[in-house]
């Protein structure tokens, strides 16, 4: 899992992979890395706005769940909340297992990822098949590869909320907000766009009688956030009147030109 991560040091934000969540609620504090180190990064500041942002919208399946009841043997875990049934730890059972990097961490010590128990084991896999854009040289390529979107025209797209009625109840939260464009263009093959952690999209389809290609577009990977607009947007990207979308994660692939349709969930 993949996390958006706001350093108030520097007034900036940055990407790292997720190893576990400690204590509940308001208490929440994050595992992330920074600069090959471990640290424990509370999610909400001081008037308890969110400073951690989730990229991907499941916790992995293989991580555990431990309440305050469950960790009696580790009498020196802090306990925010004193009832047993509040969650102590939720994450992967061998950071768990590292006793000595998780006292670290409650104490408030950075920890070299080198030197935990588990070092290298990888929390984030990159789907088979997909270009990731984190950084503007990855964004600069995939323009590249799209002929900049000239005389590109978007055929079709799809926004994905989280929210819906299951058989249970309602579920009433947007966790997953993805966004799929897929392009069509003379000069490359289908190309499909999965923009994940939307945080807004502008659609301005062109009017019925107003020709739908593009000249150019715009994509930029700014405080790890991804920027992209269907034209020219200067400077002024807020003020852009045509398509635009801003997210924290995106991924891309051509279809074979005989798929014309989407293929991805």
């Amino acid at each position: 899992m993949r996390v958006r991560v706001f350093d108030p040091s520097t007034n900036t934000w940055f990407f790292s992979p997720l190893y576990a969540v400690f204590f509940s609620g308001i208490f929440e504090q994050w595992l992330v890395v920074e600069n090959g180190c471990l640290t424990l990064w509370k999610k909400y500041n001081a008037d308890i706005r969110p400073q951690i942002s989730a990229v991907d919208p499941e916790f992995p399946g293989d991580w555990i769940t431990l309440t305050n009841g469950d960790i009696a043997d580790f009498p020196d875990f802090p306990k925010h909340l004193p009832e047993d049934r509040w969650t102590a730890f939720r994450g992967y059972p061998w950071v768990w297992e590292d006793r000595e990097t998780v006292r670290a961490l409650l104490s408030g010590n950075p920890v070299p990822l080198e030197e935990t128990r588990f070092g290298e084991r990888e929390v984030f896999s990159p789907l088979p098949g997909w270009h990731y854009v984190s950084t503007q040289a990855e964004a600069n390529h995939l323009m590249d590869q799209a002929g900049g979107f000239h005389d590109a025209v978007l055929a079709e797209l799809r926004y994905v909320s989280g929210s819906r009625r299951t058989e249970e109840g309602m579920v009433v939260s947007d966790h997953i907000r993805q966004v799929t464009m897929l392009f069509h263009s003379l000069t490359c093959p289908p190309l499909e766009l999965v923009f994940e952690g939307v945080v807004g999209l502008d659609l301005r389809p062109a009017g019925e009688d107003v020709c739908a290609s593009l000249l150019d577009a715009t994509l930029r990977v700014r405080n790890a956030a991804i920027f992209f607009c269907d034209g020219d947007c200067g400077e002024d990207e807020a003020s852009y009147p045509g398509t635009k979308i801003l997210a924290y994660s995106l991924r891309w692939r051509f279809l074979p030109p005989d798929q014309s349709s989407f293929t991805s969930k």
